[in-house]
């Protein structure tokens, strides 16, 4: 029973690992793409459009310059980068604790940091996106972070089961 748990352990974490190596690939080779929605959010652009008597009472949060941004995105592609190849070491880590050739407290220290850190990007987008007001015209960008913050705090209970 303790090798199909490990092995599940193996498999949750590797959907996460192959999700955010997905994701983060994406923002290093179409980087103009996300780093587009980032400045969007950041520079309140739909806000003060759609919504400028709001706008208007947030206003001093809007981050205009290209540099700033730029910084951020590439912040965010790092913390997204590592954290893809910390999960993809630590569900490796877990297969190989399954066959009993890792530690299994290393494997899931392992797990259950990479999985941590997974679940704080999200939660860093979602409390990010609530600085900038972003559930007023990026409600799908807020659903979505919430889903994966969620995806992997359920991943974190199975890991700590």
């Amino acid at each position: 029973m303790e090798l199909l748990f490990y092995l599940v352990d193996a498999a949750l974490v590797a959907g996460l690992a192959v999700w955010m190596i997905v994701a983060v690939a994406d923002n290093w080779r179409h980087p103009r793409m996300n780093e587009e929605s980032v400045a969007m959010v950041v520079r309140l652009d739909l806000m003060e459009r759609d919504y400028p008597d709001e706008f208007r009472l947030i206003a001093h949060r809007r981050i205009n310059d290209p540099k700033t941004i730029g910084r951020l995105f590439r912040l965010i592609r790092l913390v997204e980068t590592v954290a893809a190849v910390a999960l993809g070491l630590a569900a490796l880590l877990l297969g190989l604790a399954a066959a009993g050739l890792v530690a299994h407290g290393v494997a899931t220290g392992a797990a259950l940091s990479s999985v941590t850190l997974f679940t704080s990007i999200w939660a860093g987008f979602v409390i990010g996106g609530n600085h900038f007001a972003y559930w007023y015209c990026h409600q799908w960008a807020q659903s979505n972070h919430f889903m994966l913050m969620y995806w992997g705090f359920l991943v974190l209970i199975v890991l700590l089961l």
